[in-house]
């Protein structure tokens, strides 16, 4: 599939909405990892007296996240390659219009294709309140991975908590079905001593042996790899490490954990060996039996919100 990147219209008006505001800045990936892989991609830098955070425009993916006197919440790879069409390590990447393997056509690129192609920024508000308000838009015709025109807002609100609000819109004059996660990177102090509370005593789908059911004994941990998908769940979820994570939700029935333990991290270039120890997913969206079905020219809303507590 061709990967977009912004054309000469879309970067100009880009640099026009920056120019107004006084808390977003315009720069690179070069410029602000400058130790990082790939030939590198615009990111926005946010700066408030609630917050900092960072995002690339290329999936309208939330890179970084902390309030001004709270610890960073997110975990970039130290490897994540900037190159433009390649998913990036980290943060919050945007699976859409499909979760992991395409569960009909496994062929097709994990995790879709709008976390590789470039979003444009719409608008952005400093809101009474002190937040910023993001407003990304990603527009999808009909092709050979997706057959079905579709459109996706993604409002991000960054203060003392960080927010993620996704709209999908059929545009077609079909139906279609579509999965989605917002794939959130925690940053944490150490994966033998995390666990994650909100989910004991659940089933789910072990993504290990072919999304198994099985049942949740206590909270989660992570004594070795871990991907399950627990469906179902209407409460908060908290991750139990320095920093404590707060993960809130609406219209977001999935929850996805995920570490890929140490043998495997060892073999994704853009984890390394190591740097699995230091992160854990813990992901909000509709997969698997949970996935959308959208109806020829509906839309459908949900939102993922992450605090330190």
């Amino acid at each position: 599939m061709h990967i977009n990147t912004p054309d000469t219209a879309s970067t100009q008006r880009l640099e026009q909405l920056v120019a107004k505001t006084d808390f977003l800045r315009l720069t690179s990936s070069s410029e602000h990892y400058p130790n990082a892989m790939g030939i590198g991609l615009p990111l926005l830098v946010v700066e408030t007296a609630l917050c900092s955070a960072v995002v690339s425009l290329q999936g309208a993916h939330l890179l970084e996240f902390k309030t001004t006197n709270g610890d960073p919440l997110l975990w970039l790879s130290p490897n994540c390659d900037f190159t433009p069409g390649v998913a990036l390590r980290g943060g919050v990447p945007l699976c859409l219009p499909w979760f992991g393997v395409n569960q009909a056509y496994p062929d097709k690129p994990k995790h879709g294709f709008a976390r590789n192609n470039f979003w444009e920024l719409g608008d952005a508000h400093l809101l009474s309140d002190g937040n910023v308000e993001l407003e990304f838009l990603f527009l999808s015709d009909a092709n050979e991975l997706f057959p079905y025109d579709f459109s996706a807002e993604l409002r991000i609100t960054l203060g003392n908590s960080a927010k993620l609000e996704l709209t999908i819109n059929n545009t077609d004059t079909e139906d279609f079905e579509c999965s989605w996660a917002m794939h959130n990177y925690h940053r944490i102090n150490a994966l033998s001593e995390v666990k994650v509370t909100g989910l004991a005593e659940r089933k789910y789908f072990d993504n290990f042996e072919n999304y198994t059911e099985k049942f949740q004994s206590g909270d989660v941990t992570f004594p070795g790899p871990v991907d399950r998908v627990y469906p179902a769940v209407e409460n908060a979820v908290i991750i139990e490490s320095s920093p404590r994570i707060e993960i809130t939700h609406h219209n977001c029935p999935s929850v996805i954990t995920w570490n890929p333990g140490t043998e495997a991290a060892g073999k994704i270039a853009d984890i390394g060996a190591g740097n699995e120890q230091f992160y854990i997913c813990v992901e909000r969206g509709a997969v698997l039996k949970e996935k959308w079905h959208l109806t020829a020219g509906s839309s459908q809303s949900a939102w993922m919100e992450f605090k330190q507590i």
